[in-house]
C-alpha cells in the first residue's frame, strides 16, 4: 500500500511532566526529570502528527517518530496524540467552538453532491 504526503504541517508533540518524557523518549528516569525542569514543557522535534492519503482509505493522520539511526516509524494518530500537540483540533471530531447545526449544513452540501455525482 502506498500513502502520499498532503502537504499539511507538521504538529510537534509536547510533554508536560518527567514520566511522560521518559514514557516517549526511552530514556532514563534521571534524564527525563532534568528535561522536564528545563522547561515547563519538553518539544519533541523527532515526533509529529501528519496527514496523508490512501488510494483504500482515504485521508488519515498518521503520528511519525524518526529514530537516531534515522529511520521514520509510524501508526495511526490516537486521542492521546492531539492532546500532547499545541493549538490543534482532533480532524475525527467535530471543532468545539461550531454548533451542532452549523456543522451539519456543513455536510449537508457534501453529501448532496457526493450521492448526485
Amino acid at each position: 500500500m502506498r500513502l502520499w504526503r498532503l502537504n499539511s504541517s507538521k504538529h510537534h508533540l509536547y510533554y508536560q511532566n518527567a514520566s511522560e518524557i521518559r514514557e516517549n523518549l526511552k530514556i532514563s528516569p534521571k534524564k527525563a526529570i532534568f528535561l522536564s525542569s528545563q522547561n515547563s514543557a519538553y518539544l519533541d522535534n523527532n515526533s509529529w502528527l501528519e496527514e496523508f492519503f490512501c488510494p483504500e482509505d482515504g485521508k488519515m493522520w498518521l503520528r511519525l517518530t524518526k529514530h537516531s539511526e534515522g529511520e521514520i516509524a509510524y501508526r495511526l494518530a490516537k486521542e492521546k496524540d492531539w492532546q500532547q500537540t499545541d493549538k490543534t483540533v482532533d480532524p475525527n471530531r467535530p471543532n468545539p467552538s461550531v454548533s451542532e447545526f452549523t456543522y451539519r449544513m456543513s455536510r449537508r452540501g457534501y453529501y448532496r453532491n457526493y450521492i448526485q455525482s
